[in-house]
């Protein structure tokens, strides 16, 4: 005998022995949904409080009514487990009174002569919608619908779209841990409604039979709630995605780089590109603009006002937010918006700058990466940069006036118009930055490499530009009165009208350059220049050079640089050309001039003239001025520079650093010893 022809031949249960059961599981399970309806709701309620400012700072969640404080990351981790265990709970609780609902009206059918559910009995079943909309009596086709629809909307809609809605509010948080856990939470839920929901409406045991059923006799509920479980788990794994996370990147190249595609078709909202909105309402990225974030007054000065170490802010919009003295050592920048940002005195370098010094890995110094971030008109003055990742971004009129920004990438950087008078540029790499009309005055860049970069008009008074590497450089108009060029590497650079009076250029590398004019270079020491072509060595450093630049039309603006300084032909036409000659007269008079009588008080007077002009009373000229004066091979009197710079009548005496200021009164004391 088959199992199906045991089971007709079974003695059918009693209706009235199964009410008093089905009426008691109906009580429990109808608790516990309205235990896991509050929670739903208290969860949106407590979603709606986290905004882009909470999820940037980091804050703690204060629970509504509870106010109980949990840590973010812990809420969004823990919350949607927990839902899932409630409804995992809920769903068991339903299943085991399914089955009973069920027994009962099959068992109550066999006491009804037409297809109408009239028994008198069916009146008295619990007024739990579920119950009702299994074994109830007969009644309107709106009214069914209305209760089949609560149960689909509230036991698959609900918790599934709740635990996508989590993974989306904390999605612009970029925690590729946390959004996982919530993936797979998310997962999990969609198994427990597949293996586990099909019994809801079923009486079979085995799973591929009760979905075989259900599907035969419910195939729009079955297929409806098949898209939908699969468009939430594949919108999950493959849009909800943080930028440059593994499953973007495979996303990315599914769907074609294009934004608004998927799966080769465009779909408008879908937004795959990094700063994309998904479905036009969620955002993938911070965005916190024009917001003060730190209140002045309980800004400790040389202290961290926020702390965002190491965070991810890939593309995060932060136009004009007040970040003053924030702490975003080892963050990542990378394609985010600063425009007009408040971030004086902001720690933006590497957490351990020895180990960069030592391995030459950003990645082990933990540097804060800024590629192609634009900080156009942002605040950066006094910030720590030291070794910060800034190629390609966008810095026009930026102030970073006494920034630190030593061994900083700044390959392919627009720095036009941006203020950098003071800031340390040691051993900085700016191939084919542009600083058109950017101010260095009295700026530090010894040991820097700026090949092709754009000096046009910049204002570097009294700048050391010691050992710089400016090979292709255009320096065309720029004032570097009174800087140093000791040792410059000027290969194929432009100085055509550049300013150069006061100036050292003793021992730099002079070819194929194009000379300043005479009138503009007045006791500049040109004496020692070296007028030879690059060597191998040289070359071969500078096409090194070419691998710290990204944007393709200036990498190859530097290739052809390259190709250019190293053709045998064009050097020997530049040989006997009127520019060599040029600079060959240059370095006579220079020569004649430096060991005349007088050069030494000349050149002193010409630069405490330049430091104490009233338009540089700001003081950078003239504390350029004071490190040039106490470096090795100066020429001038560095005591009368001292001296100049304390008078009263001196308009920088006032502006000049009070450490600066001592150790030059200390050297003016050990020359006039000597």
């Amino acid at each position: 005998m088959s199992r199906l022809e045991a089971a007709e031949t079974e003695t059918p249960v009693n209706p009235y022995s199964l009410l008093e059961a089905v009426n008691r599981s109906s009580n429990s399970a109808n608790t516990a949904w309205l235990i896991y309806l509050a929670l739903v709701s208290y969860l949106l309620i407590t979603l709606a409080g986290i905004g882009h400012k909470e999820l940037l700072l980091n804050s703690d969640i204060t629970l509504p009514i509870l106010q109980v404080r949990i840590e973010l990351t812990r809420f969004f981790l823990f919350a949607p487990i927990l839902l899932v265990l409630i409804h995992m709970g809920l769903i068991g609780q339903l299943v085991l009174l399914a089955r009973k609902t069920l027994e009962f009206a099959a068992s109550i059918r066999m006491l009804e002569s037409t297809d109408q559910r009239t028994h008198p009995l069916r009146l008295e079943l619990d007024n739990f919608f579920f119950v009702q909309a299994i074994a109830g009596p007969e009644r309107s086709r709106i009214v069914s619908f209305i209760l089949k629809a609560m149960g689909w909307l509230t036991l698959v809609v609900m918790p599934v779209l709740l635990l996508l809605y989590i993974q989306l509010v904390f999605l612009p948080y970029h925690d590729v841990a946390v959004t996982w856990v919530q993936r797979i939470v998310l997962l999990a839920d969609v198994a427990l409604l597949v293996f586990v929901g099909v019994f809801l409406w079923r009486l079979e045991t085995s799973f591929f039979r009760a979905f075989w059923r259900a599907g035969v006799h419910h195939p729009l509920s079955l297929t409806a709630t098949g898209l939908l479980l699969a468009a939430v788990a594949a919108f999950s794994l493959f849009v909800a995605t943080i930028p440059g996370e593994g499953l973007d990147a495979a996303a990315r190249q599914a769907n074609g780089r294009a934004a608004g595609q998927l799966l080769g078709y465009a779909v408008p909202g879908f937004g795959v590109s990094p700063e994309g909105m998904l479905l036009g309402i969620f955002p993938r990225n911070l965005n916190v603009t024009d917001v003060d974030l730190v209140v002045d007054k309980d800004a400790t000065p040389g202290e961290p006002s926020l702390n965002l170490r190491g965070r991810d802010l890939r593309n995060a919009k932060l136009d004009r937010t007040d970040l003053h003295q924030a702490d975003l050592t080892g963050a990542d920048l990378d394609g985010a918006s600063l425009v007009g940002s408040d971030l004086r005195g902001a720690w933006m370098g590497c957490a351990d700058l020895n180990q960069l010094l030592l391995t030459d890995s950003r990645s082990a110094a933990r540097c804060v990466s800024a590629r192609g971030a634009n900080l156009s008109k942002a605040r950066l003055s006094g910030a720590r940069m030291a070794g910060i990742d800034l190629r390609g971004a966008r810095l026009e009129a930026a102030q970073l006036d006494g920034a630190q920004l030593s061994l900083a990438l700044m390959g392919g950087a627009n720095l036009a118009g941006a203020r950098l008078d003071l800031a340390d540029l040691t051993g900085a790499s700016l191939h084919g930055a542009n600083l058109l009309l950017a101010s260095l005055q009295g700026a530090e860049l010894a040991g820097a490499k700026a090949p092709m970069a754009d000096f046009t008009s910049a204002s570097l008074q009294g700048a050391n530009l010691s050992l710089v590497g400016l090979e292709g450089a255009v320096l065309r108009d720029g004032e570097l009165d009174g800087a140093s060029l000791r040792m410059a590497g000027l290969f194929g650079a432009d100085l055509t009208g550049a300013r150069l009076q006061g100036s050292d250029l003793t021992g730099a590398h002079v070819w194929r350059t194009r000379p300043p004019g005479g009138e503009g270079s007045a006791f500049a020491d040109m004496a020692l220049i070296a007028l030879r072509p690059a060597s191998e060595e040289e070359l071969a450093n500078l096409g090194a050079s070419v691998a710290f630049v990204e944007d393709g039309p200036i990498r190859q603006r530097l290739a052809d640089t390259l190709a250019g300084l190293g053709d045998a032909g064009q050097n020997a036409g530049w040989a006997t050309s009127t520019e060599h000659q040029l600079w060959q007269g240059y370095a006579k008079s220079a020569a004649d001039m430096v060991i005349a009588d007088g050069y030494r008080a000349r050149l002193t007077e010409s630069l405490t003239r330049l430091m104490c002009r009233p338009r540089y009373a700001g003081g950078a000229v003239a504390a350029g001025v004071a490190r040039r004066a106490m470096a090795d091979g100066f020429k001038g009197d560095m005591p009368a520079i001292y001296d100049r710079l304390r008078a009263p009548d001196c308009a920088a005496s006032s502006a000049v650093g009070a450490r600066l200021l001592r150790d030059l009164a200390t050297a003016a004391d050990a020359a006039r010893g000597q």
